[in-house]
């Protein structure tokens, strides 16, 4: 699909070689290139999974000899992948000035620990400390008060998937300019784009400013239950109207005494029977359930094997391995599970120099100007990825029955997934409308939905009924469990892929009741992984190519994100880290501490020298280091600590999302949006996700009323107003 990219990848960090990872299995050449000995990790699972199908070229970049040889690679590149700031990036000659001026169309993404144009931008990008900058603890569930660190990766994962969907943007806006520039991202707007799920602010509505988050424990679970043996059954019922009483396997507890009617009763009657009953139950009911599973015991699911999520690596260094797969399928031929490469692998194979320019040099004003999707999905997992393209300048449509999408009445995510796109009310179930409905896919570039394939054929938008309209459309759907085991057509939320991913035990911390997460990180995710591969296709697609069909699920990206653990020779999960039970962080290096005025810092000690420093100030032994800081005044503590060169950042926890909007300098940078909408007055979200320098990302529309834009769009596709007065006369348009 991807073919004829050329990417140059340079970095150690998950983001970076995640997103690499992606471009490369989708069919993008990527060349690693890795410091004289090789990158630390070469050996680990990590590296073994994140640099699969890449080359290798070993270049020492602090002499005039590799600076020269890395120049040579960048003439003949697409893509410069990296992870400096831009003070390191001009030290080495690859700022953005410079590049542009050597290698006029190429693209370049640098993911940095701050947004590229933010004054935080040379500051670490540990995930830790982002997060402590972001605020992003201040929305984690836990078992003490105060903020708490999760071991889920939001802001790398998140910010690899922007990256690479950034990459992908720009290269189509290449296709018009004829030149490349910047497609930045970072780590402080991966969690940016997790939190609009849970942050915004209305200045009216139903849900105007939301209370500051309690700073009492937290240790939530939600329709999450213990059942007799030990086993965690987390349950997702969106409406929660399912009577549990309906069960034959609760008809059997009740009748033993159990009372359901209080939460507590609710939990002691789960108890009484094992996992395999209650899954059977709801499962007979439609009802989506999962067993909440130890971190990498999914990647020996059935449903995970059927779809390929999970795949057969001979790695050179590990051996026989089975690891964590991209979740991309596609009817393109993707060349996934090669193994990652020796040292120096590849690095024999030059690339010719480029073609010359085909864009006319028009420059659009926004990176996906003139894009047209047609957007028909539901909830989050996968309409959040349209909403993001229409960010980036996308035409997006968003194609809803007249009572609306179902997800309004959880009016923070339908914010979130719905901004910037224009509604349509459209009842498909009337033979009536599906005129309607084959204008609106002639009209597209891009169809994208993620209903459950039964459904989707009723309504005409199978595969099959889609391009019946428009042969040679850009088709991505979402699915629950992915379209080739035997659960194509079952239901699936978020948090049942986080309890089988393993992510509610790991949040939770070593040795505690697993935790419902927040905010909905597989939704997110899934979100994302449509966005990078609809990008892809399009690009495919322009560039001379086909309109792909792709797909993803919530069970692909959750069997992704696994990627520190692999299924070695002997059948065995390979070791990773853990979170502390306290929830502070993962050693005494890396964590969270209190201080003396109720502030927290943030440290990530991961040099010798940094250790060293830390015991320096804080003493010889590591299990004292928490009530030195404890006996310290944040402030002190945290110069003191800068002054010995030891990353560390004050965590931002208290009131964090008021903090985060508040800030002038955050709404100067473009990173909070505010758009009036009809229903909410004033909202206030998360904004720019990229830095694309020369090209803004402008906001432009709120999340949309139902049917907002509804005679708008129909005047658009060739409808005249009496046509339009008589869809609205029969109820076929809202």
């Amino acid at each position: 699909m991807l073919g004829d990219l050329r990417i140059i990848e340079i970095g150690e960090g998950m983001a970076v070689q995640v997103a690499g990872l992606m471009l490369c299995e989708l069919g993008a050449d990527v060349l690693k290139i890795e410091r004289s000995g090789g990158d630390p990790a070469r050996g680990t699972a990590p590296f073994a999974i994140w640099n699969r199908g890449k080359r290798s070229l070993v270049l020492d970049l602090d002499t005039v000899e590799g600076r020269g040889a890395l120049a040579e690679r960048l003439a003949s590149a697409d893509v410069l992948l990296h992870q400096f700031t831009p003070a390191r990036a001009g030290e080495l000659g690859l700022d953005d000035a410079s590049l542009a001026a050597a290698n006029p169309r190429l693209v370049t993404c640098g993911i940095t620990g701050s947004p590229y144009n933010h004054p935080d931008v040379e500051r670490s990008d540990d995930e830790l400390l982002v997060a402590a900058r972001v605020g992003a603890m201040y929305e984690n569930d836990g078992h003490r008060p105060g903020p708490i660190v999760y071991r889920y990766q939001q802001g790398s994962w998140a910010a690899a998937h922007l990256a690479a969907a950034g990459i992908l943007a720009r290269l189509v806006m290449r296709l018009q300019s004829g030149t490349g520039g910047a497609a930045h991202t970072s780590i402080f707007q991966g969690f940016m784009a997790t939190l609009p799920l849970v942050w915004a602010r209305n200045s009216a509505g139903p849900m105007p400013n939301p209370p500051t988050y309690p700073l009492a424990a937290r240790p939530t679970a939600m329709q999450l239950f213990q059942c007799q043996g030990g086993d965690w059954l987390q349950i997702m019922d969106p409406s929660q109207q399912f009577d549990y009483a309906a069960m034959p396997t609760m008809w059997e507890v009740m009748a033993e005494g159990a009372e359901i009617d209080t939460p507590d009763g609710l939990i002691d009657a789960f108890k009484r029977r094992p996992l395999e009953n209650w899954l059977a139950d709801l499962r007979a009911a439609d009802i989506a359930v999962e067993p909440a599973y130890p971190m990498g015991e999914m990647l020996r699911h059935p449903e995970v094997e059927a779809n390929r999520y999970v795949i057969e690596v001979d790695d050179p260094a590990l051996g026989q391995t089975r690891q964590p797969n991209v979740p991309f399928h596609s009817d393109a031929d993707l060349p996934q599970g090669r193994p990652s490469p020796r040292l120096g692998e590849g690095a024999e194979q030059e690339w010719q120099p480029p073609l010359p320019a085909t864009g006319k040099g028009a420059r659009p004003t926004e990176v996906l100007e003139g894009v047209r999707i047609l957007d028909l999905g539901m909830f989050l997992a996968g309409p959040m990825g349209p909403s993001m393209m229409g960010d980036m300048g996308a035409n997006v449509i968003k194609v809803e029955a007249l009572t609306g999408d179902r997800i309004r009445f959880m009016h923070r995510y339908y914010q979130a997934a719905a901004r910037s796109k224009r509604s349509i009310a459209l009842d498909l179930t009337r033979p009536e409308a599906q005129p309607i409905l084959e204008r609106l896919i002639q009209w597209a570039e891009v169809v994208h939905h993620n209903m459950r394939f039964k459904g989707a054929t009723k309504l005409g938008l199978s595969e099959e009924g889609i391009r019946k309209h428009n042969p040679d459309i850009v088709f991505n759907y979402v699915s629950a469990y992915g379209q080739k085991g035997e659960r194509g057509n079952w239901p699936g939320y978020d948090s049942i892929f986080n309890a089988i991913a393993g992510w509610e035990f790991e949040n939770a911390g070593e040795g505690n009741r697993p935790v419902f997460n927040r905010p909905g990180t597989m939704d997110v995710t899934a979100a994302q992984s449509c966005l990078v591969e609809i990008m892809a296709s399009l690009y495919a697609k322009r560039s001379g190519g086909q309109g792909h069909t792709t797909q993803t699920s919530l069970l692909g990206v959750a069997a992704f994100t696994q990627g520190e653990r692999l299924i070695d020779a002997e059948g065995k999960l390979t070791e990773t880290y853990h979170l502390t039970s306290d929830q502070t962080g993962f050693s005494p290096y890396h964590r969270i501490y209190e201080c003396a005025d109720g502030n927290w810092i943030a440290v990530a000690a991961h040099k010798e020298d940094e250790r060293s420093a830390l015991h320096a100030l804080f003493g010889a032994e590591a299990e004292t280091f928490a009530d030195e800081a404890k006996s310290r005044n944040s402030g002190d503590l945290l110069a003191s600590l800068e002054d010995a060169n030891i990353p560390c950042d004050l965590v931002n926890f208290e009131d964090a999302m008021n903090r985060f909007f508040d800030d002038p300098l955050n709404r100067e940078l473009n990173l909070v949006s505010v758009l009036s909408q009809p229903l909410y007055g004033m909202v206030e979200q998360p904004g720019a996700f990229w830095h694309f320098g020369d090209v803004p990302v402008v906001f432009k529309r709120c999340c949309p009323e139902i049917g907002e834009h509804s005679d708008e769009i129909l005047r658009e596709i060739g409808y005249s107003d009496a046509e339009i007065a008589a869809f609205r006369e029969h109820k076929i348009v809202g």
